[in-house]
């Protein structure tokens, strides 16, 4: 891997990360799974103070995206990181 490439994913990385307050939940277009882990997550937030984003892993460096593969979704928090399955108990207790 050239100096670009490594640089360009603590790049990425760095601007997912910049804000640990705000929770990640890494999936993709299209995957059923993903649908229903935001539908929980709309649900917590309902009650709950919670900031998330979607991550497309689709758009991460090749490396990253076969991390999280086989994974997805997974919510990644600034101390805990969840892998599919996950119920609205799991995610409650994550605030």
């Amino acid at each position: 891997m050239s100096d670009f490439d490594t640089q360009n994913i603590t790049n990425i990385h760095e601007q997912i990360m910049a804000d640990p307050t705000t929770w990640r939940l890494y999936g993709t277009l299209g995957c059923h799974l993903c649908e229903i882990a935001e539908s929980l997550l709309l649900q917590a937030q309902a009650v709950a103070d919670i900031r998330w984003q979607s991550v497309d892993i689709a758009e991460l460096p090749e490396q990253e995206m076969l991390e999280f593969a086989d994974k997805i979704p997974v919510l990644v928090t600034a101390t805990k990181t969840l892998y599919y399955p996950f119920s609205i108990m799991d995610i409650m207790a994550l605030t």
